[in-house]
């Protein structure tokens, strides 16, 4: 990877290079990623997880909005992720590993305060399960 630095990209390089990764993942009927969208944008995943989870030094207007492509290209892809395990039929084990690898997610912390009859955790509600195609 070329990690060159993003003071030195052009904004409509960045977002072709954002719009190149959802189009792949569209024809290949897989989630957007992460990882795509570091190859696309031709940085390592560290510098993209750098970026993204807004611990780059900003010191521009300019810089901001490159970041901010950047950070919603994640958001997307973690919202692309999730929405991809939840098709009927799909296996989510890899979905989880992803999002805990990549998105932040783990489980959560129980409420100390709670009662042994009670997790501690807020109810997980599904609604519109019919509507989702097999």
């Amino acid at each position: 990877m070329h990690n060159k630095p993003l003071t030195k990209r052009k904004p409509s390089d960045i977002a072709s290079a954002i719009q190149r990764a959802k189009d792949y993942a569209e024809a290949q009927d897989v989630p957007l990623t992460a990882e795509r969208l570091a190859a696309e944008l031709d940085m390592d995943l560290t510098l993209f997880h750098t970026i993204a989870e807004g611990l780059m030094p900003c010191k521009s207007a300019s810089l901001a909005a490159k970041i901010a492509m950047i950070q919603r290209a994640c958001g997307e892809a973690t919202a692309s992720v999730v929405e991809h395990a939840m098709r009927r039929g799909s296996g989510t084990n890899m979905h989880m590993a992803y999002l805990k690898n990549n998105a932040g997610y783990d489980k959560p912390k129980a409420d100390k305060n709670a009662k042994e009859t009670d997790s501690g955790m807020p109810p997980v509600v599904f609604i519109g399960e019919e509507d989702i195609s097999e």
